[in-house]
């Protein structure tokens, strides 16, 4: 518990910190995004479960945990960005963990060509889940379609180099689960953006 908290206020810190260096630094470089793209996000997450079981809809919190996307795209304008992108969610908690991954095409829009951006996603998901009593469940590697929603703000820092945060949210509909029937897995998660236009 000590360390996750430890994790969560550094990475308050560091966002507290992007907002003041990007505020300072904000209009020094153009936004220019035409060419290659690669991104790394990372920050705190929290999951939460919805499913039926036994003829009523259950929904469960799971312990906040870490999140992350890498990303690989390409500029087609100053405002659109295409990708294709890698994304995780972990948390343990004693007997309980749960781990879900994405792979997905995501665009990004920056309306106006300015920091704002907006960015949605899909593709697959894949989902280990491990709960105690009293829905207890217990799966590995289920693959699902999943999407993606966000929007942040990022500042140019240097020609080719932006900070930024975002806040996201991704999930998957799991079908076929043994005494689990519409469930649906989502995470938040407020992050870090660092991202590379060469």
């Amino acid at each position: 518990m000590r360390t996750r908290n430890m994790i969560r206020h550094a990475t308050l810190a560091v966002l507290a910190l992007a907002l003041l260096t990007g505020a300072a630094r904000a209009g020094d470089h153009p936004h220019e995004r035409r060419g290659l793209v690669l991104g790394l996000n990372v920050g705190p997450a929290s999951g939460g479960l919805e499913y039926d079981r036994f003829g009523s809809t259950i929904e469960r919190d799971l312990e906040d945990g870490s999140g992350g996307a890498v990303r690989l795209g390409w500029g087609v304008s100053d405002q659109v960005v295409l990708a294709v992108e890698g994304r995780g969610f972990q948390m343990e908690e004693g007997t309980e963990k749960a781990e879900f991954g994405m792979a997905l095409v995501s665009v990004t829009w920056h309306p106006g060509g300015g920091g704002f951006f907006l960015r949605t996603g899909v593709g697959r998901g894949f989902t280990t889940l491990a709960l105690d009593a009293p829905d207890s469940a217990d799966w590995d590697e289920r693959e699902s379609p999943a999407a993606l929603l966000g929007l942040g703000y990022e500042w140019r820092l240097g020609r080719q180099f932006a900070l930024g945060v975002a806040l996201e949210a991704y999930g998957t509909e799991l079908d076929d689960l043994p005494t689990f029937q519409n469930t649906n897995l989502g995470v938040g998660l407020a992050s870090v953006q660092l991202q590379w236009y060469l």
